[in-house]
């Protein structure tokens, strides 16, 4: 069953379709890149960007054969790319708001010759 099917995974769907011990997933909440929603009776679930992260992270393992620690390094380093992306489009979209992108245009064109 796809992801998009449902609202959330449990935790032991997560481990099956993705092919993931639990322990990843343990060692994954610890490094806090995923954080999943408890349930009563403290069942863990996965909303669908713990998902992809988890799905990420097996593609990583299960087919280009990265090591836990590479990929755990290539989530953060992700996680991080993915901030600064949000921040620049911010950035942009409030510089765009006070007519200031010509003046960038004027600089960028400028560190261009």
């Amino acid at each position: 069953m796809a992801f998009e099917d449902k609202k959330f995974m449990t935790r032991r769907m997560v481990c099956r379709q993705l092919a993931l011990d639990g322990s990843v997933l343990d060692r994954l909440e610890e490094l806090e890149l995923i954080v999943p929603i408890r349930r009563p009776g403290r069942q863990r679930v996965y909303a669908h960007d713990d998902y992809e992260r988890l799905r990420v992270y097996s593609v990583l393992v299960n087919e280009l054969e990265v090591n836990g620690a590479g990929a755990e390094i290539i989530l953060q380093m992700r996680a991080r790319l993915m901030d600064a992306q949000q921040r620049m489009s911010r950035l942009l979209r409030h510089a765009h708001s006070r007519g200031l992108l010509d003046n960038l245009k004027e600089i960028f064109d400028a560190l261009d010759e």
